[in-house]
């Protein structure tokens, strides 16, 4: 087969993904987000089980949207003219409309004499500077609709509208489980060898963004009962277990047998890059855990390099994850950048490159342009370093200097 053309023979990520979720559903696993209510100041980030709709208007009365006073249209007036005492009060904005009135004169325009009387600048037609019930919007509007992720403003809306609590979809637990008798804690002290467990912040924090509710084990040796047993433990209480390390072919890698043996096995390998050594399949809980007749519980075997444990994370956890909070997997939001260099990606596998982002110039007719970061799938500094992610579709390889491709911005990248 020509080298330009697509020759891995492991499934595409898409294919993979699909096939994972036919198998873990065939095991008796559904994405069924549970729902929970919460109060309305815990919102941020949760999403939406049920529609949010206004218990009452906003403004719930016609109000003063000026500081200055309150009085009957006088359409007619022109130049300046005058009100006796009793024909006008003084509001400040958000002040409830005085009975009778139906306009408001900024302050600016008033002028008082010594009688108490007013002399006013300029028109007053009728609704001058008053905000009318339900002006923002009415009683019972759909306000909010299932599945959205809330926001700062779907918070302050909601509360306006009357809501004290919300229905969200339950957090679901991604529990993570690092492995390999190298692996030690952050913060020990490092033998010859051993290699900190960074690894296990760097997903715990990524789950944490997704709106997941991450947990993270004690490291587990290389020993497959061992993480078998713990498997089968986080199996319990998560919607997700990720098995960090021991998805390729040495002689510690036991996360394929150890799957096998937990639950079952339905993908060994994705045509990706970084991250093909990537494992898919299920876990049930063992009786000696409290779940005899469990349903199915979706695990990933992640590869132990930092750079394929994010890209894995992102094609495969991010959509699940999503799914179990009743959201849409695909609701991302993409940025079109220039290229700033040739490139030459693997042309038989999808190649997902971290590149960094920058202000296009202002006459470049697209806002930025994108520069790819230096190869090598146990770089952290080089996923840290970037801005976006770059996934080369499988079957070209190679991109000429200010070509225009599609990226996807990591979260918090420019905050």
């Amino acid at each position: 087969m020509p080298r330009g053309a697509a020759s891995d023979p492991r499934p595409s990520p898409a294919a993979a993904y699909t096939q994972w979720m036919e198998a873990c559903a065939a095991a008796g696993w559904r994405a069924m987000p549970a729902a929970e209510q919460v109060p309305v100041h815990d919102g941020l980030g949760r999403v939406t089980a049920a529609p949010v709709r206004a218990r009452w208007p906003a403004p719930r009365a016609a109000c003063a949207a000026m500081d200055g006073i309150a009085i009957r249209a006088a359409p007619a007036a022109v130049g300046v003219w005058q009100l006796t005492a009793a024909a006008f009060v003084w509001v400040d904005t958000g002040d409830p409309m005085p009975p009778g009135m139906d306009t408001v004169v900024e302050r600016e325009r008033v002028q008082l004499a010594i009688d108490g009387s007013a002399q006013i600048t300029g028109p007053a037609p009728l609704g001058l500077n008053v905000r009318a019930t339900g002006e923002d919007f009415p009683a019972g509007e759909l306000l909010i609709d299932v599945g959205h992720r809330l926001r700062p403003a779907d918070l302050a809306a909601a509360a306006a509208a009357g809501h004290v609590t919300l229905e969200v979809a339950r957090r679901p637990v991604a529990a993570i489980i690092p492995t390999g008798d190298e692996i030690r804690p952050v913060g020990s002290e490092l033998g010859p060898g051993e290699v900190t467990d960074s690894n296990s912040l760097l997903l715990a924090a990524r789950a944490g963004e997704t709106g997941a509710q991450p947990t993270v084990s004690d490291v587990q040796p290389d020993d497959p009962d061992a993480i078998t047993t713990e498997i089968r433990r986080a199996a319990l209480t998560a919607g997700l277990v990720l098995v960090i390390a021991g998805s390729s072919a040495g002689r510690s890698d036991h996360t394929a047998a150890v799957l096998a043996r937990a639950g079952g096995l339905a993908v060994r390998g994705v045509a990706v890059r970084p991250g093909h050594p990537v494992l898919l399949g299920y876990a049930l809980p063992g009786p000696a855990h409290g779940g005899q007749g469990a349903v199915a519980v979706p695990v990933i075997g992640i590869p132990g390099y930092p750079l394929a444990a994010a890209v894995i994370f992102e094609l495969f956890a991010v959509p699940l994850l999503a799914a179990l909070q009743g959201r849409d997997p695909a609701d991302r939001v993409w940025q079109r950048a220039q290229l700033t260099c040739d490139w030459v990606s693997s042309p038989d596998v999808e190649d997902w490159v971290p590149v960094s982002l920058a202000p296009a110039g202002e006459d470049a007719g697209y806002p930025m342009v994108a520069t790819p970061g230096r190869r090598g799938a146990g770089s952290v500094s080089r996923l840290m370093r970037a801005h976006a992610w770059w996934p080369v579709p499988a079957g070209k390889g190679k991109f000429k200097r200010g070509e225009l491709i599609d990226v996807l911005p990591m979260p918090g990248a420019f905050w």
